[in-house]
Order: structure tokens, then C-alpha cells, then sequence
């Protein structure tokens, strides 16, 4: 049925959100969580759901939290490293909410869908492989201190706040980019094209 089963590393614990615990399920992958709301599933599905996951999370439809939230608090709980798949595309609040979840997990969270490495950090040192993604855009989300190396548009203790735009699109030309945040909150966003 055209369904997509490739999954990034299948040796890692893998946690199921709403639909997307469907998804692992009908391609045979294990879960050790499944939590959501489970609106956009068929109920027949639940059972196969439950098949595959150790632990199964129900969530009452009428809550304060997305789905997303409820599932990343409780692999944050368990995890110190978490890797997002189908966070991104789609519909465009979801979209805008799981940003809005990695800046609360900051340094923690990444999001991931076929051309893009989405994640917010704060201040420190950051390489990134040009071999992997070459394009490297920074979007600040309160007034940061600069610094990239290796870039085509290379920057030195440049302050930029939330209306500078121009640190987009920039482009890893080194074997490695490198990123000092000294000070503040950016999104970083990688892309293969």
C-alpha cells in the first residue's frame, strides 16, 4: 500500500506518536512507548498498536498538550538525546509547535524529515559535517553572539537579533562548519539542498 518503512536506525528504543506509532507498527518495528490521542487512527488499529508497544499512553482527545509535547516530556524523562521524525512538513501548526517544543528541549531535540536537521541551541561550540548537510541557516529567537567558521559567510562575534534575517542560507565550504553561540537561542536548520 505504499507504505514508507525506512526508519534511520532500527537498533535505537523508538517512541510512537499518535498516527506515527501506526506507522512503526505496520512496518514491524518495536516500540517502547506509543502515546497519543490516537484520533487520526482507526480503532481496529489500536490493537496492532499495542502489539508492538511495550508501553501504550491513551490520551484523553480534550487536553492542554499536543500530542508531541505529552510524548517528548516522557522520553525526556528517559532520554537525554531525542530524535524527531515526522515533525516536520505536514500541517503547518504542527509544524510550528514541534519548533516550538525543540526550543523547550533546547540541545536535546532534533527534527528530522528528508532534507532537513532542524534544532534550537544554546550558547556553545557546535561542528557540523559538511558531507551530511551542506546548507546552514541560523535563525536567532533572542539577540545571540556569533561566530561561524568554515562557511561561505563566515561571521566573528556578530550580534544579531530576532529581526536579522541575513544568517539563512549560508553554506558549509570547510569539511566541517562550526558555530560558537557565545550568548542567546537560535534555531539551527540544516539542509541537504
Amino acid at each position: 500500500m505504499g507504505m514508507d518503512c525506512r526508519v534511520p536506525d532500527t537498533s535505537v528504543d523508538h517512541i510512537g506518536v499518535d498516527r506515527g506509532a501506526l506507522q512503526l507498527a505496520r512496518c514491524g518495528i518495536r516500540m517502547v512507548l506509543a502515546v497519543g490521542d490516537f484520533d487520526s487512527v482507526e480503532k481496529e488499529d489500536l490493537g496492532l498498536i499495542r502489539a508492538y508497544a511495550d508501553e501504550m499512553h491513551v490520551l484523553n482527545p480534550v487536553k492542554d498538550d499536543t500530542d508531541s509535547e505529552k510524548a517528548l516530556r516522557m522520553a525526556a524523562e528517559r532520554y537525554k538525546y531525542i530524535e524527531v521524525y515526522g515533525g516536520l512538513g505536514g500541517r503547518l501548526d504542527h509544524t510550528l509547535i514541534n519548533l516550538k517544543l525543540a526550543s523547550l528541549f533546547h540541545d536535546r531535540v532534533t527534527l528530522y524529515d528528508d532534507r532537513n536537521e532542524v534544532c534550537v541551541h544554546t550558547a556553545g561550540t557546535y561542528e557540523y559535517k559538511a558531507q551530511e548537510y551542506r546548507y546552514f541557516s541560523l535563525i536567532p529567537l533572542e539577540t545571540c553572539t556569533v561566530t561561524l567558521e568554515g562557511m561561505k559567510y563566515p561571521l566573528e562575534d556578530r550580534q544579531i537579533t530576532v529581526n536579522d534575517l541575513y544568517t539563512t542560507s549560508n553554506e558549509i565550504t570547510a569539511a566541517s562548519g562550526v558555530l560558537h553561540l557565545k550568548q542567546g537561542k537560535a534555531i539551527v536548520i540544516r539542509s541537504r539542498d
